[in-house]
């Protein structure tokens, strides 16, 4: 047995001795220091892949994670002493304070977890059954025949956290014992073991067992990228689970440490550039230009930044709403670490500030967020173009109308009227008026107002 563990440690030196892509130091908290040697194996094998453990006891007033300067003492956690009421200067604020600047997390319960350890979970969206309950299996137990240890093979198909070892048909199940655990409904966390369907949550204060789904481990990464890991069992880790015949404890736990601790599945952006397609880099760019944008991805694992192939690297044109999205092409020109992503893009009918966004999230990889606010002018008065194409109608509309104005004119200006006869212009002239008769013109004066009568008398 002890050959057997020198052994697996040897292959984790040779196969996986990757180191933390965020740092080596390590605190683990343990409910004794004794107790250490019951996580052994899991300890020796953090120890062989280059982590510097400060092992501590539950009690040790001294354990912290932040120095007096706020700095941060250790880059990541392990926490073996679900049911300690204390762990030394830690609670839970603290605790999520350390991973909100980038600390890393692995938390295991159990059936008499502390109130402490409950609120801490519940922060990463995971809700640990009642005190006292445990999972129970009676149909599947293991080989001991103990109903309290369950045995499960349903693990979450994702290759960016667990191995191909696990994932193949024949993958052999963890042995586990300790108390089921609820995961909510968020992008952010990841179910990566579920209780088979014969298992269930047994209470210890009445006969009721739970009806709902359960999760064995949960995984949980931050929008800042700090990864943190829950597990229902604490039991999980010891050495008595990893060398249980047929258990797949100890490729498991590897697993799940070396996602939690970032020796593997980290991505990194790098080399954000733009420019037009004839590589002119202008302080603002002009509506409907062509732009080529390229970025440079690499991924850590075996303790060494490698290059990362993916056909779904998006890239959108943003301002307040996705205004173009592409699908960035892929080549090998960023160098042997490195491929780089190269999408031509051609900009919206637009003008303001708009960003350059990539929001790459895939479950088990860093999280992806690169942007660059630029400016989209409209053209200048000698940018636009001297004829319109979709103006084609005006153009011959108004040209039609010249052209018919001046034939109307022409033929208006020269042409001219017909010349008459001598004897239809002299039946033309007007008949010359008869001379009135004497009653005629009495009558006429009669009728005249008698102020004109006057003035007729006074000029005769």
């Amino acid at each position: 047995m002890r050959l057997t563990r020198w052994i697996w440690i040897g292959l984790c030196v040779a196969g996986a001795s990757a180191r933390s892509a965020t740092g080596r130091r390590v605190l683990v908290v343990v409910p004794t220091p004794g107790a250490a040697s019951d996580y052994s194996d899991f300890l020796d094998s953090l120890k062989a892949r280059g982590f510097e453990l400060a092992v501590r006891g539950a009690a040790n007033a001294s354990v912290a994670l932040h120095g007096g300067d706020g700095a941060r003492m250790y880059d990541h956690a392990v926490l073996l002493a679900p049911a300690a009421k204390r762990l030394g200067s830690l609670n839970a604020q603290s605790l999520v304070r350390f991973v909100d600047d980038g600390g890393n997390l692995l938390v295991t319960a159990s059936s008499d977890a502390s109130p402490m350890v409950r609120t801490l979970a519940t922060q990463f969206g995971v809700t640990v059954e009642k005190r006292g309950s445990r999972m129970v299996d009676h149909v599947g137990a293991s080989a001991s025949g103990d109903a309290g240890t369950v045995v499960s093979a349903r693990y979450a198909h994702v290759p960016a956290i667990l191995s191909q070892k696990l994932l193949a048909s024949d993958a052999p199940p963890v042995h586990f014992e300790g108390v089921g655990l609820r995961a909510a409904d968020i992008p952010l966390l990841v179910p990566v073991l579920s209780a088979p369907r014969t298992a269930y949550s047994a209470p210890a204060d009445d006969n009721a067992v739970s009806e709902a789904a359960l999760d064995l481990v949960s995984v949980f990464q931050t929008r800042n990228n700090a990864r943190v890991a829950v597990s229902g069992s604490t039991a999980l880790f010891s050495d008595r689970l990893m060398r249980a015949d047929g258990a797949g404890n100890r490729q498991f736990a590897a697993d799940i440490s070396q996602w939690v601790l970032q020796e593997k599945s980290v991505l990194r952006a790098s080399s954000l550039r733009h420019s037009l397609a004839t590589g002119e880099r202008p302080d603002h760019y002009r509506v409907g230009s062509d732009v080529v944008f390229e970025l440079d991805l690499a991924e850590f694992s075996n303790n060494a930044w490698h290059t990362y192939t993916a056909d779904d690297v998006q890239l959108e044109l943003i301002m307040l709403d996705p205004y173009v999205r592409v699908t960035l092409n892929h080549t090998q020109a960023g160098g042997a670490d490195l491929t780089t992503y190269r999408g031509d893009v051609r900009l919206p009918d637009r003008y303001g500030t708009f960003t350059f966004r990539i929001n790459y999230k895939r479950p088990g990889l860093s999280n992806i967020d690169v942007r660059d606010v630029v400016g989209i002018r409209p053209p200048r008065h000698d940018e636009y173009p001297r004829f319109l194409s979709a103006a084609y109608p005006y153009y011959t509309s108004a040209l039609a109308l010249a052209v018919g104005f001046l034939a109307l004119s022409a033929v208006w200006l020269w042409s001219a009227e017909p010349k008459q006869s001598s004897k239809a212009a002299s039946d033309a002239k007007p008949a010359t008026k008869a001379k009135s008769t004497p009653e005629e013109k009495s009558a006429e004066t009669k009728s005249e107002p008698k102020s004109k009568r006057k003035s007729k008398q006074k000029s005769s």
